[in-house]
């Protein structure tokens, strides 16, 4: 676990939440620990089962595990699991750092719908042997509803005569989801616990299902998670869930709410897990904790005084540069917590441990970390501009140089920048936006957050809308990534992708945002490469 002690403050801080009994409160589901929930949102006792569930995972392995087993029967090599936000952050996560074990299925997470993603992805499937989960905790959400009649129509047109057969859904139950798969829609449904946020569902089977299916042994996952929850309970000092909460809650609130992860080689993917519990959680009411994932490695004396620096560190690694940098931040008196990994399977530890965490570091900065209340705003106002069928112009849109220079003019410490990006992801853009983070942060110091489109409005998009005035927002659009039919609805994915990316740009003018937009035409990762060159 964490190598460095907390420092005088945070201890301070730590010493209160033990004499509180704040880890019993947790437990007890005590809504008292926290301010009131937004209005319409469930009350702090009705979502919080995300704690008993590594306790309960004895029940839920043989349901997951039997579906499994059922796939491979039919005989099929590949799953496809299409979501968003929680329903797909811990299944992408884990088949990138764990990949296809012995005995397990190809998985495949799409957390998009833009169609020059899409498109491959379905060209390259063979479709005969290929299942399709439809995770929605709602069992409403638009994008992975429409993959699901994108993919219904592509395994027809491919011959399959039992379409049904290929389909699994997850979801709470009583939705219209759970409804259609009760009907006969769907091979499977698998149902998911109704007091569980989709954030906090890393041991539903929203996670554990796919984990199943990548051969993962999801009963030693769980066991390090139960382990770890049982850590979690003692309202004592060297309570790992304490401890972390006060440390990203302290510092917080004397302005290092800056929470910047670096990773061992290969645990880089579980950012974007920790991005959207933290950042979902709390930030609202002008409040948050800013999580900066992925960021490139940068000299000690380029980063502002508003970080928070965690190093997750897998012992096996190659760790030689990460080592070197975490041993500089300290050295320049940085501050830097240290949480240490014997094994891959130790993740499951970490998900339960940043669970609680948030909700500690929810109580000590004053928000209420179950709700989710400026999601909604985007989805709707993508939903006016389908319905109005106007997509504004490319031409509305200035180059991304000159976007980038206007957003970090007059950088104010506390500030950072978020860049969102409508467009395919790739290796290649994906490394050219790590060069345009590096270079923001070497000019102005501040730190920098990035998501691609539509995933983030899933995610950190909470922060964006309802945390602190601090951020400075770079929107990015890349047209020309072809088109695809959804059957039986008027949009096409072409439309879906710009009317999401415009609807949230739109939404954060609104809230006062400082904001600049861009288009990418079709060199993009060049265009990327040459903003902020000079």
């Amino acid at each position: 676990m964490s190598s460095e002690s907390p420092d005088r403050d945070t201890q301070a801080v730590l010493e209160r939440l033990v004499a509180d009994r704040s880890a019993s409160r947790i437990w007890e589901k005590d809504a008292s620990l926290w301010p009131a929930e937004s209005p319409g949102a469930e009350p702090a006792a009705e979502i919080m089962g995300w704690l008993d569930l590594p306790g309960q995972l004895n029940e839920l392995i043989p349901k997951v595990t039997e579906v499994v087993w059922d796939l491979q029967d039919q005989g099929m090599t590949d799953l496809v699991v299409m979501g968003m936000g929680g329903s797909s952050m811990t299944p992408e996560v884990l088949r990138v750092v764990f990949g296809t074990q012995p005995g397990g299925m190809r998985l495949h997470v799409l957390d998009t719908v833009n169609p020059g993603t899409i498109v491959p992805v379905t060209e390259s499937l063979p479709l005969q042997t290929t299942a399709f989960v439809v995770a929605s905790k709602s069992g409403t959400t638009v994008e992975p509803l429409s993959l699901e009649k994108h993919f219904r129509k592509a395994l027809e047109d491919a011959g399959v005569e039992d379409v049904a057969s290929h389909f699994i859904a997850i979801t709470d139950a009583g939705n219209p989801l759970a409804k259609r798969a009760q009907g006969g829609e769907f091979a499977r449904w698998l149902e998911t616990p109704n007091d569980v946020g989709g954030r906090f569902s890393a041991f539903t089977a929203f996670g554990m299902f796919p984990a199943g299916a990548l051969g993962i042994d999801v009963l030693l996952l769980g066991s390090s998670a139960e382990a770890m929850a049982d850590r979690c309970q003692a309202d004592e000092i060297h309570n790992p869930g304490l401890t972390l909460g006060a440390i990203l809650g302290s510092y917080a609130n004397v302005g290092r709410d800056k929470v910047t992860l670096i990773t061992s080689p290969g645990l880089e993917r579980f950012g974007l897990w920790l991005e959207q519990l933290l950042a979902e959680s709390t930030g609202k009411t002008g409040k948050g904790l800013v999580p900066s994932a992925n960021e490139p490695l940068l000299k000690p004396d380029q980063y502002g005084d508003d970080r928070n620096f965690i190093y997750l560190r897998l012992d096996d690694a190659d760790n030689s540069a990460t080592d070197a940098h975490t041993e500089a931040l300290k050295d320049a008196g940085h501050p830097l917590q240290t949480y240490s990994l014997g094994g891959l399977y130790e993740l499951g530890g970490q998900f339960f441990l940043w669970e609680f965490a948030t909700a500690v570091a929810g109580h000590i900065i004053r928000i209420f970390p179950f709700d989710q209340p400026d999601v909604n705003g985007a989805k709707e106002a993508a939903r006016a501009i389908l319905e109005s069928g106007k997509l504004p112009s490319a031409e509305a849109e200035t180059d991304l140089d000159t976007a980038v220079r206007r957003l970090i003019e007059t950088p104010k410490p506390g500030d950072y920048v978020a860049i969102g990006a409508f467009m395919p992801e790739s290796p290649e853009v994906d490394a050219a936006f790590a060069r345009l983070r590096s270079r923001i942060t070497r000019k102005t110091g501040m730190a920098t957050t990035f998501g691609f489109g539509p995933r983030y409005l899933h995610s950190i998009g909470q922060l964006y809308k309802g945390g602190p005035d601090s951020i400075r927002f770079l929107g990015v659009v890349s047209h020309g990534s072809g088109d695809i039919e959804v059957p039986g609805e008027t949009y096409t994915l072409g439309a879906l992708t710009p009317a999401q990316a415009y609807g949230d740009f739109e939404v954060l003018r609104d809230r006062g945002r400082r904001i600049q937009t861009a288009a990418l035409g079709k060199n993009s990762v060049a265009e990327i490469e040459d903003a902020l060159t000079d």
